[in-house]
């Protein structure tokens, strides 16, 4: 079957992008918005609508394919590319992918994601957004053609199996950082509550006690609420500000994550980006250093990387590092769909564990896809998406799981494997 039409449209997200460094440099929060001026290249505001490109490959059948680009909440810190417009991602994709598109035969997936990961404009390759929504509507294509779900055809073209029940679930509570893990504990999630701490004076202090109280928070008040058999992980994800309420003194950071360790127990501490040193090379060395002073302390804490870790390349170099137990796999700033399995599969080999990532700034048919992709890859979890509502996020997610662990039984049972 072959694509006969291509449709795009300008469309929103399930949440904002925001200037991450005007908010670290205590941007003050009016309401909703931020008032300052943006420091980050590319922003017009501190905080701004989050935009999509819908991309919609019409078959010979009439059939529809669906697949939406969407970039980073926090784009252009860590390394990452500059926010996604629709206004300029819209003309790029009529140009340069469309014609790629037209008449393509949609018999295998990866080939066809690999193509469009090449696609180079003045030297550069396109944008990971667009990379990322093309591929998904190519993912969904072939499912289309095969007739099977999109889980089904990643685990057949890598040799893997899907899942039989849904893949363990981490919720973001956004700025709602009390209400959201009540939903989060009554939810029974697997792994809470990532707490947004993106700033050093209102959410960790000078010496850090504000971030231990919330992890003490959150760890009674699990006790308190929670089925007394619910035993989450407790992940906070603190963008290099644990590090900067230390002066980057590697020796007090890892001092005060033992004591977080130790107010999370009886549950697990993880920790994600706890120092941020400007560059890929200088994280890489400090997140090392950090952890060899962890295990030093007999410390279980465990070191998760999200900035600095983009492309698949990057992926490889941390995991080859063996400085962290934890990885935030950035699918939306992977591109094309197939560097995101591979990524998930590298971490599966190497004994790291794997976190779906993603953003709150992506689509339902995204998070959907990501769904998918969890399901034929066997990640140690997958984060709700999108939004900061909680509900919402995980509803998607989880939802598409179990259908995703019916259908595949169903396709078991038809085919005489189960």
């Amino acid at each position: 079957m072959k694509i006969k039409n291509v449709l795009l449209g300008a469309g929103l997200t399930g949440f904002y992008t925001d200037d991450k460094l005007a908010i670290l440099k205590d941007a003050p929060l009016d309401g909703f918005i931020y008032r300052g001026k943006p420091l980050t290249a590319g922003f017009k505001q501190i905080r701004q609508p989050g935009e999509s490109v819908l991309v919609m490959l019409v078959m010979e059948n009439g059939e529809v394919a669906l697949g939406d680009c969407a970039g980073t909440q926090y784009s252009g810190s860590g390394g990452r590319d500059w926010p996604f417009s629709h206004s300029t991602a819209i003309p790029q994709i009529e140009k340069y992918v469309v014609p790629t598109l037209i008449g393509r035969e949609i018999d295998a997936f990866v080939p066809a994601s690999k193509a469009i990961d090449a696609i180079e404009v003045d030297g550069a390759r396109l944008h990971p957004a667009i990379r990322y929504g093309v591929t998904q509507a190519l993912l969904d294509a072939v499912a289309i053609n095969r007739r099977i779900t999109r889980a089904g055809v990643i685990a057949d073209e890598y040799g893997t199996t899907v899942a039989e029940k849904p893949i363990r679930i981490y919720a973001q509570t956004g700025d709602e950082r009390y209400t959201n893990v009540d939903k989060m504990i009554l939810k029974r999630i697997d792994i809470i509550p990532h707490g947004l701490i993106n700033n050093v004076r209102d959410k960790v202090g000078a010496d850090g006690g504000k971030f231990l109280d919330y992890v003490t928070w959150v760890r009674k008040r699990v006790q308190e609420i929670g089925d007394p058999d619910y035993v989450p992980e407790l992940h906070f994800d603190t963008y290099g500000t644990i590090g900067y309420a230390f002066d980057n003194d590697l020796e007090k950071v890892a001092d005060f994550l033992v004591r977080c360790g130790e107010a999370a127990k009886p549950f697990k501490f993880i920790v994600e980006m706890p120092i941020d040193l400007g560059s890929k090379a200088a994280q890489l060395e400090g997140m090392a250093k950090l952890n060899t002073m962890l295990r030093a302390r007999g410390s279980d804490v465990d070191l998760m990387i999200d900035e600095w870790c983009n492309s698949f390349e990057d992926l490889k170099d941390w995991i080859d590092s063996k400085c962290i137990q934890r990885i935030n796999v950035k699918t939306i700033t992977l591109g094309g769909l197939h560097n995101i399995v591979d990524a998930i599969l590298y971490c599966n080999r190497n004994g790291v564990g794997a976190m779906v990532g993603g953003t709150c700034n992506e689509t339902d048919i995204s998070a959907m896809h990501m769904a998918n992709l969890a399901m034929a890859t066997h990640p140690q979890s997958i984060a709700g998406r999108p939004g900061m509502g909680v509900d919402e996020g995980v509803m998607t997610v989880f939802n598409e799981m179990l259908r995703v662990a019916m259908l595949e039984k169903l396709r078991r049972v038809s085919l005489g494997t189960r």
